[in-house]
């Protein structure tokens, strides 16, 4: 393979040197054989295009993905778990480490280990993989940890987003117009903000909570009855919270990160992707409605943005932009943006329970902490019907105390749902 990196894989690249990873750990109870560990991986490794390649740039600056045959083994670092709090602070330091992406391969694993339950998690460059993809990995790992010898299978990756995108849409008029006023704009755009220095990491951190059994399924049962998605119901309450710290000048808006799988049926949900389309969002309706109308109000216009999604003019325009991917990666650390965070939902999660004598106990939600303008991100997910929620941001951009406050109010919000 020698692909070049599409336009949000290029981003999560960055400068090839500063840590977008993804990361997701799991607490499992059952004993792991560090070379079964091993084997499962090498499997993995030959299942995924992705975890063979590294990255080279070429005399322009563009990065490509290029397969390396004679690449190294996913490695694996093995630690003694001391407390059920280990996990958080190994998966904030993975998130923070880069890889040499030069040399590969782009995943690792730690696996913290103790009598009573130990810890796997998962690491991978975020230009290689999104958070169902690294749910994917672990899935497989523990799939193949329980029976050595099931098949995972292959398969071909892609050369390049023109794959996907047919003559027609690629020949219209109309499509290469916009191409062409966008590159314009784009380079404007980039010019403008030429001189603007990169925000720095100052000190990032990570904020982990959970919702227990009991009160998560009286959440999901309000919306159930509601027939509102927890989705729009997060969404709002974590808009409503922001709203309510005095220190904060609240945009009121959001990125909801929407899973590009669901547009293009020739990428399985099985495989390694990262490509998220990112669409804005604020709260309507004023202070004058309801809770349960606003959220409506979200639901609504979520749903019609995705109804509106065009693909081949995505991956066009990605084609087209390719030549600013360098400047474009920079202008991501330069622009705070005009919205408050982003939120990435990953739902009830694939991972099972049992793996065969593996117990999963609990699965944390996949996170990133983000080197970007906004760095501001929420993470949630449920597994044995409980909700788990993460929050990343950086104290440059938002204080950790506020961050605390916020929490604090998602929780009072939720609690008061009705």
């Amino acid at each position: 393979m020698r692909r070049k990196l599409t336009l949000v894989e290029g981003t999560m690249y960055g400068d090839g040197q500063t840590a977008v990873n993804a990361v997701v750990a799991a607490k499992i109870k059952g004993s792991v054989d560090i070379k079964d560990l091993q084997l499962a991986l090498l499997k993995v490794q030959a299942r995924h295009p992705l975890l063979n390649v590294n990255v080279r740039e070429d005399e322009t600056g563009i990065p490509y993905f290029i397969t390396n045959e004679n690449i190294g083994q996913i490695p694996v670092r093995i630690s003694n778990r001391y407390t059920d709090e280990d996990w958080e602070k190994q998966t904030s330091v993975e998130c923070l480490t880069p890889f040499d992406a030069k040399r590969g391969p782009l995943m690792r694993v730690v696996y913290l280990k103790s009598p009573e339950a130990s810890n796997l998690i998962m690491v991978c460059h975020h230009c290689i993989c999104d958070g169902r993809a690294i749910l994917t990995l672990l899935d497989e790992t523990l799939r193949l940890l329980a029976e050595p010898q099931t098949d995972i299978g292959t398969y071909q990756a892609f050369s390049s987003l023109c794959d996907f995108i047919p003559d027609r849409a690629r020949k219209s008029r109309k499509n290469l117009l916009m191409v062409f006023l966008v590159k314009k704009l784009s380079r404007l755009m980039l010019l403008a903000v030429a001189s603007k220095k990169e925000i720095k990491r100052v000190k990032p951190y990570l904020i982990h909570w959970r919702i227990n059994e009991q009160e998560s399924a009286a959440i999901l049962s309000k919306c159930r009855k509601q027939g509102i998605s927890l989705h729009a119901v997060l969404s709002v309450i974590f808009l409503k919270a922001y709203d309510t710290i005095e220190t904060i000048k609240p945009y009121k808006k959001l990125y909801c990160a929407v899973d590009m799988r669901k547009f293009v049926p020739e990428i399985k949900n099985d495989m390694l992707f990262a490509f998220p389309a990112m669409i804005e969002l604020g709260l309507k309706g004023g202070c004058n409605i309801g809770f349960w109308d606003q959220v409506r109000l979200f639901k609504e216009g979520l749903a019609l943005k995705i109804s509106k999604t065009n693909v081949n003019r995505i991956f066009l325009l990605d084609e087209g932009l390719s030549a600013f991917l360098p400047k474009l990666a920079k202008y991501a650390k330069v622009d705070a943006g005009a919205h408050d965070f982003t939120f990435s939902n990953m739902g009830n999660s694939v991972i099972l329970e049992n793996y065969g004598l593996i117990e999963v106990q609990a699965v944390y939600s996949p996170v990133t902490i983000f080197p970007f303008g906004n760095p501001s991100t929420f993470f949630a997910s449920c597994f044995r019907g409980q909700l788990d929620f993460m929050m990343t941001s950086d104290v440059h951009f938002l204080k950790y105390e506020d961050a605390i406050l916020i929490r604090e109010k998602t929780m009072e919000l939720l609690k008061e749902m009705n």
